[in-house]
């Protein structure tokens, strides 16, 4: 088999299971979410996952707070990280997502992770 075809089956593949993916987390309208407040960790379930970073003078990165949210406020926008101002001053990063499973746990971005491995596939199978 060519390695042309071969990657253009591994290609319909990788796209079918992403479809498939998507579709399941669409009908049920819930997330898993990886839930992080201070050594705390284990995961929940809900319609968005937020993670939170607020400054803190006590530690060097600030403040993460990982999480489930089932409303979101007129500041929040899904999908996106925004400021919201502090009343003691400064602001903190709200991040609201809901593409995918554990989105609020991934630096990189699933789409950016599935363009590369795509990209990496590809190569590999041409080399």
């Amino acid at each position: 088999m060519s390695s042309f075809l071969r990657c253009f089956l591994l290609l319909t593949l990788v796209n079918f299971l992403a479809t498939a993916q998507s579709s399941r987390q669409r009908n049920s309208g819930l997330v898993r979410c990886q839930k992080e407040i201070g050594d705390s960790v284990s995961s929940c379930q809900g319609k968005y996952c937020y993670k939170m970073h607020t400054p803190d003078d006590t530690t060097r990165d600030g403040i993460v707070k990982k999480g489930c949210m089932n409303a979101a406020d007129a500041q929040t926008e899904v999908g996106k990280c925004t400021r919201r101002p502090l009343e003691e001053g400064g602001s903190e990063l709200m991040c609201v997502c809901n593409e995918r499973d554990f989105c609020n746990s991934s630096v990189v971005s699933m789409s950016t992770s599935v363009l590369l491995g795509i990209f990496s596939l590809a190569i590999a199978l041409l080399l």
